[in-house]
């Protein structure tokens, strides 16, 4: 009688060790639909009520291409092993740049915060000075179905003048894309000071 039992227990123990090393893998090709906002001033903002500071974006639709992995051990953090890239910004797939990322911080509502590099490779290191090691931070659902990004055009342009570049999608304009920013600053408003576009 005692060895059904124990058959059972071991049964369970290495089933308990095998979904807790498991990493649950999930292919991930994604194209999401968003708007890169650029600032019109320089950031930081010196803040005002006059109108004639008053801030405006340069909003224009392009998609973020999402491939790769992403490994889900049981309650750990998502382990991603993706590149993302962004129509437009053609250093990301002229091959000088690795991506590494997105580096998950913070986990709250269903909503991951965290990082992305792209590091220039060293065989290029003559290339001009926006060609360096380039960071924006990142919040995006498991699915990828909301996805904010952002950074300076200093970091990923190369401007002397450092201005705020927002990529956010899924968004068809700048409405859906204000609406994307609303429901991330509702769990990250420390982070994200402000949802317009």
């Amino acid at each position: 009688m005692k060895t059904p039992y124990a058959l059972g227990l071991i049964i369970l123990f290495f089933l308990a060790i095998f979904l807790w090393v498991y990493p649950f893998p999930k292919q991930i090709d994604k194209e999401i639909p968003a708007i890169v906002s650029i600032a019109d001033t320089p950031y930081p903002y010196e803040t005002s009520d006059s109108e004639e500071l008053a801030i405006t974006h340069t909003n224009k639709p392009t998609v973020i291409h999402v491939k790769g992995t992403v490994y889900r051990k049981l309650f750990r953090q998502p382990e991603l092993k993706t590149q993302i890239t962004v129509d437009g910004f053609n250093w990301m797939t002229d091959g000088r740049h690795s991506m590494t990322g997105p580096l998950v911080g913070e986990r709250k509502d269903g909503i991951n915060m965290g990082s992305i590099f792209y590091n220039h490779e060293q065989q290029y290191s003559s290339s001009p000075s926006f060609g360096h090691a380039k960071f924006a931070t990142v919040f995006f659902d498991n699915d990828f179905e909301q996805f904010h990004l952002w950074t300076t055009t200093e970091e990923w342009m190369g401007e002397e003048e450092p201005r705020l570049l927002k990529i956010t999608g899924a968004a068809q304009n700048k409405e859906e894309a204000e609406q994307v920013l609303r429901e991330i600053h509702a769990v990250y408003g420390d982070w994200i000071d402000s949802t317009g576009l």
